[in-house]
């Protein structure tokens, strides 16, 4: 089994302001399955950005989704990206060698 890191970023906004401090939730699940799997939580920053970073195993394609639960003072929102395909990761080398 072979596994790669990805990383999956939100920017949670209020028209074009960013919200700091906000709880996100990350899921991700095989593409066209049925049960997500809970990646855990992470916070917004100054900037209203959060990420969360998953080994995942490949080749594969997945469905992400990201939730923000609301509060008080914003309504709750969520994103997803279905069928992303995740890919290993490769590397050419080139070598030239005068005859």
């Amino acid at each position: 089994m072979v596994n790669r890191d990805v990383k999956l970023e939100v920017t949670l906004l209020t028209d074009s302001t960013p919200l700091a401090g906000k709880t996100i939730h990350f899921y991700h699940k095989i593409a066209g399955a049925g049960e997500w799997t809970s990646d855990g939580t992470n916070d917004t920053d100054n900037d209203g950005y959060a990420y969360k970073t998953l080994s995942l195993t490949i080749p594969q394609s997945y469905d992400f989704k990201a939730e923000f639960e609301g509060d008080d003072s914003y309504d709750a929102s969520q994103d997803t990206e279905m069928d992303y395909r995740v890919k290993g990761k490769t590397t050419l080398t080139l070598t030239v060698t005068p005859q």
